[in-house]
């Protein structure tokens, strides 16, 4: 592992240049205020100190790793971190000088961020040796929303864990790669959980209700990433004189310059021209109105040889296609409910973590739209449903019939005792997950129309120090179907397609 050790040393020699660069910033400013009564540099709030801190010493260290892998340099994914994390540094060091801003305002600052997301997105879509890397990565960028959301804490110990699933493909890949490459794969994954351990421990010390704005600080669209707010118009450079501030009056204009009138005649010549048509056409010597005004005269032939032209038929007007009126329609949000109705639990619409108390082993319980929240459900019960459920956890016990999940996005299943049968239909990203004791009676489970899904059991040594890591094997999504036989008798045989590693 030297080349593990080498990479700890040296992010730790650019964590000691930084602190030392901003040492030589503050000295040479003489620990004067800046303007505008802002803060001196060394004066700043204990959680801007702790995330330059994180920034020295875990995110320069996931930097370093992914720009060691040339598939991830390929991918800009260190470019990408770069930017990310020294810009959610600089709304740091706005919130220890500013007034919380308004959401337009938050969003306006951090445009270099989400600029961000098209261009991961794009980036995971690429197939090749770190397509893992890059799906990764963009999980790792939905920490940012901690800025945005009510509860920073709780957000942060759902989000930290994004990128796991996507980070443990890498390792189990590692195993069966050699030298240097497998060091830099795993420094990759080792990095990246360090920064996700981090930043969740240090939203919950500094924001865990919301981001810690300076409630007696400056307006933020006046504030600068120097530390001084933005000034107004800029002073004139040393040395150059004012513009003068006393002008004179315009000089007046001579009546000579001045533009001259038109000629009179105006609309009376224009009656006196067609009063000298009209007399003109009143002349049987001038040969009429055509000989006046030298016209020539329309016959009948040319008069048939216009309607037969197809250029000078007249045009129809097609009519623009009205525009139908989308109609748009308006989301109804429904409030949380957890109740108790003819044998079965409803807990419908729920935004906060919920524990389901009161269940008895003939109950069932009904889970639906459980968004971003985790739901326990102790003791034995008969069972347990989930429907169109996105980013949800289920903790339960023991279930005696079957647990179901139809129609649900990245959802994790905790079994910690036994549960007979598990049924997954429609689903995408599932994960079930099994303690030691619930793996000794493992279940039969049926799945259909899935993808990404996943069940995780222990390893061969769980209790050990180190305890071994959990074995996580994906479900086939893809089979083979042959045809046998002739004559009538036709039979199928049909096999899943194995995962590689």
């Amino acid at each position: 592992f030297r080349y593990q050790t080498m990479a700890d040393v040296a992010a730790r020699l650019e964590a000691v240049v930084s602190r030392l660069e901003k040492l030589a910033d503050s000295l040479s400013a003489g620990g004067t205020p800046a303007a505008g009564g802002a803060a001196p540099a060394g004066d700043q709030p204990k959680f801007v100190d702790a995330y330059e801190t994180i920034f020295d010493e875990e995110i320069k260290a996931f930097i370093g790793a992914a720009a060691a892998i040339k598939g991830c340099t390929d991918l800009e994914i260190d470019s990408m971190a770069t930017t990310f994390y020294s810009e959610i540094g600089k709304v740091m060091k706005m919130a220890g000088a500013c007034k919380k801003p308004d959401q337009k305002s938050l969003m306006e600052i951090m445009k270099p961020v989400t600029e961000l997301f098209p261009k991961a997105e794009k980036a995971s879509m690429k197939r090749g040796k770190c397509m893992n890397h890059a799906i990764a990565w963009k999980e790792m960028l939905a920490m940012v929303n901690f800025l945005f959301v009510p509860k920073p804490r709780g957000y942060a110990e759902e989000a930290y864990t994004q990128p796991d699933m996507y980070l443990n493909k890498i390792l189990t890949a590692a195993k069966k790669q050699e030298g240097d490459e497998q060091a830099k794969n795993k420094a990759f994954v080792k990095t990246a959980k360090a920064i996700g351990v981090a930043l969740k421990d240090y939203i919950k010390q500094y924001h865990a209700a919301e981001v810690a704005w300076n409630k007696k600080g400056v307006d933020a669209k006046s504030w600068a990433p120097g530390g001084a707010p933005a000034a107004g118009a800029a002073p004139p450079p040393p040395g150059m004189a004012p513009p003068p501030m006393d002008l004179g009056p315009p000089p007046a204009v001579e009546a000579s310059s001045a533009p001259k009138k038109s000629a009179p005649g105006g609309m009376a010549a224009v009656f006196a021209q067609i009063n000298s048509g009209s007399s003109q056409c009143e002349s049987a010597a001038a040969g009429g109105a055509t000989a006046a005004f030298k016209l020539k005269k329309v016959t009948k032939e040319m008069k048939a040889q216009m309607k037969n032209e197809p250029t000078l038929k007249p045009k129809t007007k097609k009519s623009a296609p009205k525009k139908k009126k989308a109609e748009a329609k308006k989301k109804v949000v429904k409030p949380p409910s957890c109740e108790f109705r003819q044998g079965t639990w409803w807990v419908e619409n729920q935004v906060e973590d919920k524990e389901v108390s009161g269940v008895e082993l003939k109950h069932n319980v009904y889970i639906y739209n459980a968004n971003k929240v985790t739901i326990t459900i102790p003791g034995k019960i008969k069972s347990i449903t989930m429907d169109k459920c996105t980013r949800a956890k289920v903790i339960f016990d023991q279930v005696i019939s079957t647990f179901e999940v139809v129609g649900c996005d990245a959802c994790k299943v905790f079994c910690r005792k036994q549960v007979p049968s598990v049924a997954i239909d429609k689903s995408k990203g599932t994960q079930v997950n099994f303690t030691v004791q619930a793996a000794q009676n493992p279940p039969e489970i049926v799945t259909s129309n899935i993808s990404e899904t996943n069940i995780v059991l222990p390893g061969a040594n769980p209790d050990g120090d180190p305890p071994s890591d959990p074995i996580e094997i994906p479900l086939p999504e893809q089979y083979i179907t042959k045809i046998t036989g002739k004559n009538g008798a036709w039979e199928t045989d049909t096999t899943m397609v194995t995962h590689g590693g």
